[in-house]
Formats: structure tokens, sequence, C-alpha cells
């Protein structure tokens, strides 16, 4: 998503090209090279996922967009908006600049309820095994659509998933930072608290999330498959 300032929109193009190589590498998928998104005008039908970074103190979006945007969530579009603001927010303070930029985003969208990503999501498990998703910030929480509770005797299943994929996707980690790699395939941005191994999670979190929004529940289907093979074979 394309938001007019050009160090954020800059740091999404880096960011988004870099996991693009990676899901290439590590993956079938074949991405193409990432897309600056104009709301306004831009067909998102083509377009599973959307990566917006939420930048404070812009205008906000048009109805136009807005309803494109709505349309877009409405019809099986996942968004990932990223207020980066993990090392300013705080639990019990005011909402940061960005959060309520997010707020007049979302507030004439049906948004569904939320939570922080429960460890047995299918999200956690689309491809990778992890347990978060950092960017150049570890310290910001997840969100995503809330689940269901589960059904008894859920608890022993290793992953739930719901109806279908969750549109919206909130973080505040800066996941585009943290993706964006060098040459060498060192970040390409100071990280923090830093090191190889966040930057190699950033990424690890960056395909799961892709992979979600390609495949969704198929994923959870297959994180069950050997369970459903022992049962089979007694």
């Amino acid at each position: 998503m394309a938001t007019g300032d050009a160090r954020v929109d800059e740091v999404s193009r880096e960011g988004l090209l870099s996991l693009g190589v990676v899901l290439r590498g590590r993956t079938a998928f074949e991405s193409g090279p990432p897309q600056a998104i104009d709301m306004d005008h831009d067909e998102l039908a083509f377009y599973p996922l959307l990566y917006w970074p939420v930048v404070a103190d812009h205008p906000r979006p048009s109805q136009a967009a807005i309803r494109n945007l709505d349309t877009f969530m409405k019809n099986g579009g996942t968004v990932i908006f990223d207020t980066r603001d993990a090392l300013t927010a705080r639990p019990d303070g005011p909402p940061t600049p960005e959060a309520l930029a997010l707020r007049q985003i979302l507030e004439t969208i049906e948004v569904p309820p939320l939570e922080l990503v429960p460890h047995d999501h299918v999200v956690t498990k689309s491809f990778y095994l992890i347990d978060g998703f950092p960017g150049r910030y570890e310290s910001g929480q997840t969100w995503i659509e809330a689940l269901p509770p589960p059904a008894p005797g859920d608890d022993a299943k290793p992953v739930r998933a719901g109806d279908n994929v969750s549109p919206i996707i909130i973080t505040s980690n800066d996941l585009a930072a943290g993706w964006a790699s060098s040459t060498n395939g060192d970040a390409l941005y100071s990280l923090v608290p830093g090191g190889r191994r966040q930057h190699e999670f950033a990424l690890r979190g960056g395909i799961n999330l892709v992979m979600y929004a390609l495949t969704g529940n198929y994923k959870a289907d297959q994180v069950h498959a050997p369970a459903l093979l022992e049962r089979l074979g007694q």
C-alpha cells in the first residue's frame, strides 16, 4: 500500500522485495515484484494480501479508498496493518499517533472481533512453526480475527482455524524493515534488540503470513495429517 511518505514506501518496497526472494527460494510460490497500491483507483481483486504501514498525521483515506478496502476485505482479501510503534506504545498509556491514524482508517469498516494470535492458530504453523511475528522490533503484539473457542476434545489438537482467512492482521513490529535484506542476506536496518536470529525469524513470520493468506485452512488439514493417518492405521 502506497502511503505517500517516500521513506516509508521505500522501506516497504525493500522489505517486500526481500520477502519475495526468500519465498521463491524456500517455497513453491513464485512471487512477482511488490506493487505500490493506489487505494483510490487500483483493482484489489488481484491481490490476496496487502501490507499497509500506518503513517501518523496523514490525511484520512478518501471514501472511495475506504469502500475499496471494505470490499477487498469482505471478498476474502487480507490486510496487514503495521503501526510500527512497538517502542512507543504503552498498554496502559494513550494511543500512539499511529494507532489513532489506524482507528480513522477503520472507523467505518466492519472489523471482526480480534485477539492476540494464539499459539495454536494456523498462521503460526502455515509453513514454519513459530510463536511470534517480529520485524524491526519484536516486543509488539500481533492481532488477528478471533477464533471460536475450541470444541471439547480440541485441546489436544496442534492447530485451530476459523472458517476463513482473517481479513485483517494488526501488528506494531515494523515487519517490512525486519524483512529488508542487503545483497549478502543481512538485515538492511538496525533491529531491536537485534541480531541475525531476529532477521531470520522476521522472514519466517513473513513467509507464514503469505502462506496463510494463500492457503488458509488447507494448512490446518496438513498439520493434522499425521494424527489422521495414525487413526486410519488403527
